[in-house]
């Protein structure tokens, strides 16, 4: 979402991140998968969206903005998703109406389609206020005033984050109709994603020269090492949490992810494949669940017993499904392809500038 030259580092994080949404969709995915991406595969694309983030303008152009990059493939790409699976469906699918209902009040878990593009949509417009009033806090920092008071904005960011999960914690799933804390429109949700946008601006503006400093070969072993410990102690020795216990160390875990991931980023030598895939990871997140129904209907039909087989077997489902990650990434090339080059307009681009 960043105009101008991209930032190759941050199209590899996406890379990875999309990579791990497709593999936490497929029906070949196990725990251990699960308890290794779960605390950074989401945050660190809310993360980026707020690091390639350039204030300017007035709330209506920034509105405008994230409307046509944002709210527009949303639309098309959830509606068309829901009209081709009324013709074309491997599953059992609701009336049209009823999808189209749930799909426009965008309650996650109800037929939310692309509910992530949504999710950030809505997460934009506080950011943009919060953001603008990070602009007033550096003036008077240049002047010399209330230093270090970017970290009064992240520890502001943090609590509105913090009181959102507690409510989705401790409020009644039975207190709203669809028997879940989940609001429209991801409200609910907004605020916890807004500070890992937070984080993501002040790193570029604050703290990235610092990683820069610390970021060895010794320091990203450790920090991997470090993500790992954290991650799998529990999961394996089953550790039961208090409810704030978890909600912080869910926090740890993620931060400490990203962090190892954008150390990782920085250092990896990419390639035209990987930046193309990272440059597109909204028309991946709109389109893999498709194409994977399609591969996931011939398997069944054409190799039951060997895909069954796969399903059964930890280790190998969890190469299998790794693997499938990788197919679906190459797949989607090709209608990625014809977006950008002949409907650039879905996903908020131009045929004289595309990224």
């Amino acid at each position: 979402m960043s105009h101008g030259k991209r930032i190759e580092w941050v199209d590899v994080v996406k890379y990875v991140c999309i990579i791990m949404v497709m593999l936490s969709h497929l029906e070949t995915q196990t725990d251990i998968w699960r308890a290794f991406y779960t605390p950074f595969f989401l945050t660190a694309f809310f993360f980026t969206a707020g690091y390639v983030y350039k204030p300017k303008g007035s709330f209506k152009e920034f509105l405008y903005s994230k409307f046509r990059q944002l709210f527009v493939p949303w639309l098309v790409f959830s509606v068309f998703d829901l009209l081709l699976s009324q013709v074309l469906s491997f599953n059992v699918h609701e009336s049209l109406a009823v999808e189209l209902k749930w799909n426009f009040l965008q309650i996650r878990g109800q037929g939310d389609q692309i509910w992530f593009v949504a999710a950030l949509f809505i997460a934009f417009i506080p950011f943009y206020f919060f953001i603008k009033k990070y602009e007033t806090i550096s003036e008077k920092n240049n002047r010399g005033r209330y230093s270090k008071k970017y970290l009064i904005a992240i520890a502001v960011a943090w609590l509105l984050s913090f009181i959102s999960i507690l409510y989705t914690r401790l409020v009644p799933a039975y207190a709203l109709p669809w028997n879940s804390t989940a609001l429209p429109w991801h409200i609910e949700y907004m605020f916890q994603a807004m500070f890992y946008m937070v984080l993501g601006y002040y790193f570029r503006h604050n703290f990235e020269g610092l990683l820069d400093r610390h970021n060895t070969s010794m320091t990203r072993i450790a920090a991997a090492i470090l993500y790992v410990l954290i991650v799998f102690v529990p999961f394996f020795a089953k550790i039961e949490m208090s409810t704030v216990a978890d909600i912080i160390y869910q926090y740890i875990a993620s931060f400490i992810g990203i962090v190892t991931l954008i150390m990782i980023a920085k250092k990896v030598k990419s390639n035209k494949y990987i930046n193309y895939v990272g440059q597109n990871t909204l028309i991946y997140f709109a389109l893999h669940g498709k194409v994977y129904s399609v591969i996931q209907t011939v398997l069944k039909k054409a190799a039951a017993g060997f895909y069954t087989a796969i399903l059964n077997n930890t280790v190998v489902s969890s190469v299998f499904c790794f693997a499938l990650s990788l197919v679906l990434s190459v797949v989607l090339i090709v209608p990625a392809y014809i977006i950008n080059r002949w409907l650039p307009f879905i996903v908020g681009r131009s045929r004289e500038k595309q990224r």
